[in-house]
């Protein structure tokens, strides 16, 4: 039985593509980190492609082994065949397909973010807004772990580690003098340089930041408008994510986590939904007055110029507050502690 400091192996189950995004990949490494930290070993099984779209993956150090589908892969040969626990963040998979991974691993751990599907896990983690462990009463096994909330999600440390200073540097008497346009490393639709063409024209003054992953759709037309642009920075392939994010006075950005990465540092935002399980997060955000919304790729050009012209310092400061107090970055630690808890305890 693998004691909770370490000696233990984890799989993530995770992929990336290019309609789908990073943001799985993304939000696995950031608890394998943590899991690293406590002593565990760790490797990955992706689709093929998955370390192109998301290149993090490739510098982390962790085996990458190829996963021909939901629940058809190879462990690394150091393991013999058997990990400890896998950790599932897939749209694809099915209880099924935990089932299976059952014969391998004796602890299953689940990230969710869709609505209503089943699972065979021993772990759950949903950082969804406003939801009950009743919620899950039918869909997963009794006496499943659950992990429920914005608290939960498992961000980068240095996003908690920031988090005093970035909202040390907010305040009602705040300039709108830097934008950060950050909607994921995949680019979905070439989004990003609509949206870079709008801020510009509405705020001609503004330092624009804008975050791409390598093979992002926009990344050619804005590398080209930068050559003209003194003040547009074009930024590929982030690696100290959280310094970026925190110099913001305001960011332009997807729903799921790199929303709540936004939210730990208090730096005010404008969510785009981008699919449809993005929707509920986004507006229990715009409720709590924590974000400003757009609800679909179309309503960006005749809804952001209004946007961006009529925010003023202080709603940017309210925005700050209100944000700040949906999530506090500590939820890789938590599920760390549930997750070796589990294994410790298994014969």
């Amino acid at each position: 039985m693998p004691d909770a400091a370490g000696s233990c192996h984890v799989l993530f189950r995770a992929d990336a593509r290019p309609e789908l995004g990073g943001g799985h990949i993304m939000r696995c490494l950031s608890l394998a980190a943590s899991l690293k930290a406590r002593g565990a070993n760790i490797a990955f099984a992706c689709a093929p492609g998955s370390a192109e779209l998301v290149p993090a993956l490739s510098r982390s150090g962790h085996p990458v082994m190829t996963a021909r589908s939901a629940a058809d892969f190879d462990l690394p040969e150091a393991w013999n065949g058997q990990a400890d626990a896998i950790v599932v963040d897939l749209y694809s998979s099915t209880r099924a397909d935990e089932s299976r991974m059952r014969r391998i691993a004796p602890v299953i751990a689940v990230l969710e973010d869709l609505p209503e599907r089943l699972h065979d896990c021993d772990l759950l983690v949903d950082q969804g807004f406003d939801l009950l462990p009743s919620d899950y009463a039918a869909r997963v096994p009794p006496g499943t772990t659950l992990l429920l909330g914005p608290d939960m999600t498992p961000l980068r440390p240095d996003f908690a580690r920031l988090r005093a200073a970035s909202l040390a540097r907010r305040g009602d008497d705040g300039e709108l003098s830097r934008v950060l346009v950050s909607m994921g490393l995949t680019d979905v639709g070439g989004i990003s340089a609509q949206i870079v063409a709008l801020v510009r024209a509405c705020l001609p003054a503004v330092t624009i930041d804008v975050i791409l992953g390598p093979r992002a759709p926009s990344l050619p037309g804005l590398q080209q408008a930068a050559e003209g642009d003194p003040n547009l920075n074009i930024l590929v392939d982030v690696d100290r994510m959280a310094e970026r994010v925190m110099a913001a006075d305001l960011a332009i950005g997807a729903g799921g986590g790199s929303a709540l990465e936004r939210c730990v540092l208090g730096v005010p935002s404008i969510v785009i939904v981008l699919a449809e399980n993005q929707r509920p997060a986004a507006r229990a955000m715009a409720r709590a007055g924590a974000a400003l919304t757009i609800e679909s790729p179309e309503a960006v050009t005749a809804l952001l110029p209004s946007l961006l012209r009529s925010v003023s310092a202080r709603q940017l400061a309210d925005l700050s507050g209100k944000a700040a107090g949906l999530c506090d970055g500590q939820g890789a630690k938590r599920i760390t502690t549930a997750l070796l808890d589990l294994i410790a305890r298994r014969p």
